[in-house]
C-alpha cells in the first residue's frame, strides 16, 4: 500500500509557476514600471504611489506647464505620469529625475524619503498658487493635531493647533521596546507623558508648580494619510544615525477613531483602507526599495520593483511587515468615505493637451533615432567630392571630413544599401547630378592620405557598396568617400594613343590678394614631363598673361608644404594619381613689400600654417542682460595672440578691444576669466582630456581689462515676488565704490526688476549661502572690504509691520528638519530658521544679532517659528516660555548641555584601566569613572546614574577575553539574579580581587604591544559571545 500527501495551493495571482521570460508587466496587470534611474533609490516606488494617487496625479495635470523650462518640477511630474500611463514597456526616466530630485529640488543623495517627499510637496504647493488647483494638496494631504499641557488636580491647560501633512511613528517605546503593531505605534504617539517631580509644569502665579500631563491628539486626518516610520535613531556610540529593523504588523483597514481628541467630529467616517506599502529589503546602505500598491478598491495588489509589475497577495503585503528581510518604510492609508473620488479612473482626455503634443514630438524624435540606428546596420554614408566642391574648399586635402576645429565641408551625401552593386549606385548618382553614367568616373578616397588614387573598375558585375568600402576604407565604420572625376573625351582619346603613363594632379591656386587657397580642377600630365611643364597650362586654365611665372608647392601633409623644383621630371617627383600641388603667383621684392605691410600671408607654407592652425571660435555673450545678444563664430588660427583675438572680435561688435574681457567654456557654460597672455590654443584647449572648448563668452566692460585691477566685478541676483529668482546681473565697479553705489548701478541698469504696488522702492543687498542669508548690508560698506562680491542677492526692502503672514511662515517651517532632542542638527536648524525669520521679519540675524531690537510682534513670530521648528519633546520647553527669546534661550542651553553631554561621554568611553602598571589602583580607577559620570549627570543626563556608573565602569576594563578580568562576566552571570543584583561597590571588588589573583600568579611584561578585543556589555550586565571578537584594539603596556 502507498500513502501520498498531496498539497493543493490556489494560485492567486496566476504566475505561480511563471518563469518570468519575456513577461509584459503592461499586457499581465495593465501598468509598468519604472527602471532605476541611478538617483535616491526609494524615488520610483514613491513616483508610483504618487501616480496611483488619482486625485493627486489629476490635479498635477491641471497645473499649468505649458510656458515651464526642462527644469519644471510640475512638468517633470505631468510628463511622468503621463508616460506610465501611456506605454507598453518600463519606463526609463533618468533624464526627467535628474531635474526632478538634485537641480530643482536641491535634494542630495543623503536626504532620506520624508526629506524628499515634503519638499516635493512644498514645491508643488507653490506652484499652484493662483493656479486652479490652488489648495487642493492641501486639502488631500493635511490634517490637525493638538499639542497641549493639562495640569492633573487644577482646571488648567495650555494647547496649540497644528497643521501636518504626514505622521511620523516611533517603532520603539520610550525605553527602547519594540512596538509590535501600528496600533500600538498610534496608541504611543498619543499617549500622555508625565510632569511630575522634578519635571512639574509651571501652571503661572495662580496655581504655580504642578502635576501635568503633556501630549498630541489629532483632531482631524486627511483624506490620504501618509505614515512615515521612523527606522533611524542616533547611537550615541557611534555618533550617528542608525538603522531599525524591528518588525511591525499593520492592518489593511485601520480605524483612527480612537486617536482622536474628544472635541473632534465623530460624525466623520475615521475607517482608513491600506493604500500602499513603500518597502526596502536587505541592509542599509545597500538594498532596494520597491512598493506593494492597490490601484483601487477592488483591484489585487501588485509590486512594483525596478522594471518589473506582478500581482501579490494581501497576505504578502502585510508580511513585509513581519518578514526580517523587509522593512516597511511609509504606509499610505486612504479614507474609505473617499476612496471612490480619490481613487477614481484617469482617462487620455484629462491628459492636458500641450503635454500630449510634446510626448507625441519626443516619441517620434526617439522613434527616428531608433530607425536610423536600425538603417546603419544595412545602410552606409557615401560622400562625393566634385569638381565644385573641390573649387569651394579652402584647406587641407580635398575636403574636410572630421575635423574638432572646424565644420566638415558640405558635400553631397547618400544613404546607400549596404548590398547595393556598385553599377547601379554610379548610374543612379550620375543620373541625380546631371551627367550620363558613361561621362563619369569613380575614385575611392585611399586612407590613410585621403587621396583619390586609381578608378573603381566597373567589370566586376558583382562588386557592392560594402565590399567597395571594405577594400578602400581603413575601418568598416568609416563612410565610402568618392571622387566624381568627369571624363575629358580629348584626354581620353590620348591616353589610348600614348603608351607613356599619365598621372592625375590634383591642383590649388592661392590666392595672395585675396587670402583664399582653391581647387581649380586636375591636371593629366605624363612622367616624363617637367614641373615647369605645368605651368603654361595652368596659366591658360586661369587666363593669366602668357609667361607669368609661378612658384609652385607639393602638399604633402598639414605641416609639410614643400617647393617643387621646376626642373624635376613628374617621374622623380614621385607623384602618384591624386596628389596634390598647389601655385602662387610669383612676385617681385618691391611687390611682396607692399603686400607684406598689408599683415598677409606671402607664400602658400604660411597660408597653410594658418590652415593648420585654424579653429572656429563660437563667441557668446557671457551674461544674457544684454540689450543686444549676439552669438556669432569667427576662424582664426590658434597661434593668434589675446590682443589679437580682442582685435578681431571688437571689430564685429564694434566696441573698443581694450574693454573686452572673455571667459572660456566648460561643458558649454562659463568657466574662468581668460588671462590676457598666451594664444587661442590656450584659451580652448581642456587641461585634462585636450578635448577642444570651442566657445568663448564675451563681456562688454565700461572699464578697460588692464583696469581691471582697479575695479571689482559684480553679480547679482534679483528675487522678486514669491520669492522667486527673477535675473542675474553683472557688471564693474570701482574698488573705491560702496554697496550703496553698486544698488544705485542695479537700478539703473535693469529694465526687468519689479516692486509690489505701494513699495518703497528700495533694494535690500545680502549674501546667501547654503540656503540662508549670511549677510544683510546697509549700504555703507566698500567694495574694497567685501570678499564676495559675485554672490549678491538684492530684493525689495519691506517696511516691517505686525501684519506679517504667520501662514506663510508656517508652510516654510514645514519643511524644515526639526531640531532633535540631541541637538545634532542645532547649527543647521538655527540657519534655517534665521532665515525663514529673515524673510518674515526683513530683520537678518534676528535671534543671535546682540544689537537686534526685538518687538512684541516679532517676538511673537520667534516663539511660533521655534515651536514649529522643534522635535515634539522640546514643543512644550518653547510654549511654557514667557516670550519667543526666552524659548530660544532655553533651546539653547539645552543644546549647549547635550554638546557637553558629548565630550563627557567621550571622555569615558576612552578611559581605560591600565593592567600593566603595578601601582595602578582599581579602586582609584573606579572613582575616576564615577567623577566623569557625575559630571555627565550634572550635565542634565537623563539616565539612572548608578547602573551607567557600573556599566562605564565595565567597559573600562581591558583584556576581557583572557584573565583576570574574563572571569568578571562569568561570576556576574552565576550570580543569583545576575547582573541586575550586583552593587557598584560588589563589581569594584570583584575587579580588585580578580586582580590580585592575576599578579600573584603571572609576572606582567610591559614591554611589547598587544591586540585585544574590546567587548561591549549592555546596560543589563549580560554579555553576548558573538559580540567578544568584532572589534580590536592596539593597546601598549
Amino acid at each position: 500500500m502507498i500513502t501520498a500527501f498531496v498539497r493543493v495551493l490556489k494560485d492567486e495571482t496566476g504566475l505561480l509557476w511563471h518563469d518570468f521570460v519575456n513577461y509584459d508587466s503592461k499586457k499581465e496587470t495593465g501598468y509598468v514600471a519604472l527602471t532605476n534611474n541611478g538617483g535616491a533609490s526609494f524615488m520610483n516606488p514613491l513616483l508610483q504611489l504618487l501616480f496611483s494617487n488619482n486625485y493627486f496625479r489629476n490635479a498635477v495635470y491641471q497645473i499649468p506647464t505649458e510656458h515651464d523650462g526642462a527644469d519644471s518640477v510640475a512638468l517633470t511630474l505631468q510628463r511622468i505620469f503621463c508616460v506610465l500611463q501611456t506605454s507598453d514597456s518600463a519606463v526609463g526616466i533618468a533624464e526627467l529625475t535628474k531635474y526632478l530630485v538634485w537641480k530643482s529640488l536641491d535634494v542630495s543623495q543623503s536626504h532620506d524619503l520624508l526629506e524628499f517627499t515634503r519638499v516635493l510637496q512644498h514645491k508643488l504647493q507653490s506652484r499652484t498658487k493662483n493656479t486652479p488647483v490652488d489648495g487642493t494638496f492641501q486639502h488631500l494631504f493635511a490634517g490637525k493635531h493638538k499639542r497641549y499641557i493639562k495640569c492633573t488636580h487644577v482646571d488648567y491647560e495650555s494647547s496649540q493647533e497644528e497643521t501636518f501633512f504626514d505622521v511620523q511613528l516611533e517603532i520603539k517605546d520610550p525605553e527602547g521596546r519594540a512596538l509590535r503593531t501600528l496600533q500600538e505605534s498610534f496608541k504611543a504617539y498619543v499617549a500622555p507623558q508625565k510632569m511630575d517631580g522634578d519635571k512639574k509644569y509651571d501652571a503661572g502665579e495662580v496655581h504655580g508648580l504642578q502635576d501635568a500631563h503633556k501630549g498630541t491628539v489629532f483632531l482631524e486626518f486627511p483624506p490620504v494619510l501618509h505614515v512615515h516610520l521612523k527606522r533611524s535613531e542616533y547611537n550615541l556610540q557611534k555618533d550617528k544615525q542608525v538603522e531599525i529593523d524591528d518588525q511591525l504588523e499593520f492592518p489593511v483597514r485601520l480605524d483612527l477613531a480612537p486617536y482622536l481628541d474628544e472635541s473632534a467630529d465623530k460624525t466623520v467616517d475615521w475607517n482608513y483602507q491600506l493604500h500602499g506599502v513603500l518597502v526596502h529589503s536587505g541592509k542599509p546602505p545597500k538594498g532596494n526599495f520597491f512598493a506593494f500598491i492597490k490601484p483601487h478598491a477592488e483591484s489585487k495588489w501588485y509590486k512594483f520593483d525596478d522594471d518589473r509589475v506582478i500581482p501579490v497577495t494581501e497576505r504578502e503585503v502585510l508580511k513585509s511587515g513581519t518578514d526580517s528581510s523587509t522593512n516597511a518604510h511609509m504606509l499610505v492609508y486612504v479614507r474609505e468615505s473617499k476612496e471612490g473620488d480619490i481613487l477614481a479612473p484617469i482617462t487620455q482626455a484629462d491628459t492636458p493637451t500641450h503635454l500630449k503634443s510634446l510626448l507625441q514630438k519626443e516619441q517620434k524624435d526617439h522613434a527616428q533615432k531608433t530607425k536610423e540606428m536600425e538603417e546603419t546596420e544595412i545602410h552606409l554614408t557615401t560622400k562625393i567630392i566634385t569638381e565644385e566642391t573641390f573649387r569651394a574648399y579652402q584647406g587641407f586635402d580635398l575636403a574636410l571630413f572630421d575635423d574638432e576645429t572646424m565644420p566638415p565641408s558640405d558635400l553631397p551625401t547618400f544613404r546607400v544599401a549596404k548590398e547595393q552593386r556598385f553599377l547601379d549606385f554610379k548610374s543612379t548618382l550620375a543620373r541625380d547630378l546631371g551627367y550620363q553614367p558613361e561621362q563619369i568616373r569613380l575614385r575611392p578616397l585611399l586612407a590613410p592620405v585621403d587621396r583619390p588614387r586609381s578608378a573603381v573598375p566597373e567589370d566586376d558585375q558583382t562588386l557592392t557598396m560594402e565590399a567597395l568600402r571594405d577594400t578602400t576604407m581603413a575601418s568598416s565604420t568609416q563612410d565610402l568617400k568618392l571622387y566624381l572625376e568627369v571624363l575629358d573625351p580629348v584626354h581620353e582619346a590620348q591616353a589610348v594613343e600614348s603608351e607613356e603613363r599619365q598621372i592625375m594632379i590634383m591642383v590649388k591656386y592661392f590666392n595672395v590678394s585675396d587670402q583664399t587657397l582653391s581647387g581649380i580642377g586636375h591636371f593629366w600630365v605624363k612622367e616624363g614631363q617637367r614641373v615647369a611643364d605645368l605651368v603654361p597650362l595652368i596659366n591658360t586654365r586661369m587666363k593669366f598673361a602668357k609667361g607669368r611665372r609661378l612658384n609652385i608647392y607639393e602638399e604633402l601633409s598639414p605641416g609639410n608644404i614643400v617647393p617643387m623644383d621646376p626642373t624635376d621630371t613628374f617621374a622623380e617627383t614621385e607623384l602618384l594619381d591624386g596628389d596634390i600641388i598647389c601655385f602662387a603667383i610669383r612676385f617681385s621684392a618691391e611687390e611682396l613689400a607692399n603686400l607684406g605691410r598689408q599683415r598677409l600671408y606671402l607664400d602658400p607654407v604660411s597660408f597653410y600654417e594658418f590652415l593648420t592652425n585654424r579653429v572656429l571660435i563660437q563667441f557668446k555673450p557671457r551674461h544674457t542682460n544684454m540689450a543686444k545678444i549676439i552669438e556669432f563664430g569667427i576662424p582664426m588660427s590658434k597661434k593668434l595672440t589675446y590682443s589679437q583675438m580682442a582685435h578681431l572680435v571688437g571689430e564685429r561688435l564694434h566696441h573698443d578691444p581694450a574693454k573686452l574681457r572673455f571667459t572660456n567654456s566648460e561643458q558649454g557654460d562659463p568657466h574662468q576669466v581668460i588671462c590676457r597672455q598666451g594664444t587661442v590654443a590656450d584659451m580652448i584647449e581642456s587641461p585634462d582630456n585636450d578635448a577642444i572648448n570651442k566657445i568663448l563668452f564675451y563681456e562688454l566692460l565700461d572699464l578697460p581689462v588692464n583696469g581691471i585691477e582697479t575695479g571689482r566685478k559684480v553679480k547679482i541676483t534679483w528675487t522678486g515676488a514669491h520669492n522667486r529668482e527673477d535675473g542675474t546681473y553683472s557688471f564693474l565697479m570701482p574698488k573705491t565704490a560702496s554697496i550703496q553705489d553698486v544698488i544705485d548701478k542695479l537700478m539703473q541698469l535693469s529694465t526687468f526688476i519689479t516692486f509690489s504696488k505701494n513699495s518703497t522702492r528700495k533694494i535690500k543687498l545680502f549674501t546667501f549661502h547654503d540656503g540662508q542669508i549670511e549677510k544683510q548690508f546697509s549700504g555703507e560698506e566698500l567694495l574694497i572690504n567685501v570678499a564676495d562680491l559675485e554672490n549678491l542677492h538684492a530684493t525689495e526692502l519691506k517696511t516691517v509691520t505686525t501684519q506679517y503672514d504667520p501662514v506663510a511662515m508656517l508652510k516654510m517651517l514645514q519643511f524644515v528638519k526639526k531640531l532633535s532632542v540631541d541637538g545634532t542638527n542645532y547649527p543647521t536648524w538655527l540657519k534655517t530658521v534665521e532665515s525663514i525669520l529673515g524673510m518674515t521679519t526683513g530683520k537678518v540675524n534676528l535671534l543671535t544679532s546682540p544689537d537686534q531690537t526685538i518687538g512684541c510682534a516679532e517676538d511673537l513670530i520667534i516663539k511660533q517659528a521655534i515651536a514649529a521648528s522643534v522635535d515634539d519633546a522640546l514643543v512644550l520647553t518653547v510654549v511654557e516660555a514667557e516670550s519667543g527669546m526666552e524659548a530660544f534661550d532655553k533651546i539653547q542651553k539645552h543644546w549647549n548641555s547635550r554638546s557637553k553631554q558629548v565630550i563627557i561621554m567621550k571622555e569615558i568611553l576612552q578611559t581605560r584601566f591600565k593592567i600593566c602598571d603595578a601601582t595602578a589602583d582599581i579602586g582609584s580607577h573606579f572613582q575616576v569613572i564615577k567623577n566623569l559620570a557625575g559630571k555627565l549627570f550634572k550635565s542634565g543626563f537623563e539616565l539612572t546614574k548608578e547602573s551607567f556608573i557600573g556599566l562605564f565602569f565595565h567597559l573600562s576594563l581591558p583584556r576581557l577575553d583572557i584573565p583576570p578580568f574574563v572571569n568578571i562576566s562569568r561570576r556576574i552571570d552565576a550570580r543569583p539574579g545576575g547582573a541586575a543584583t550586583i552593587s557598584n561597590e560588589q563589581l569594584v571588588q570583584l575587579a580588585r580581587t580578580e586582580l590580585e589573583n592575576f599578579r600573584q600568579n603571572r609576572k606582567i611584561t610591559c614591554c611589547e604591544p598587544h591586540t585585544h578585543p574590546t567587548r561591549q556589555c549592555p546596560p543589563s550586565g549580560t554579555i553576548a559571545d558573538d559580540e567578544l571578537h568584532k572589534s580590536k584594539r592596539r593597546r601598549h603596556c
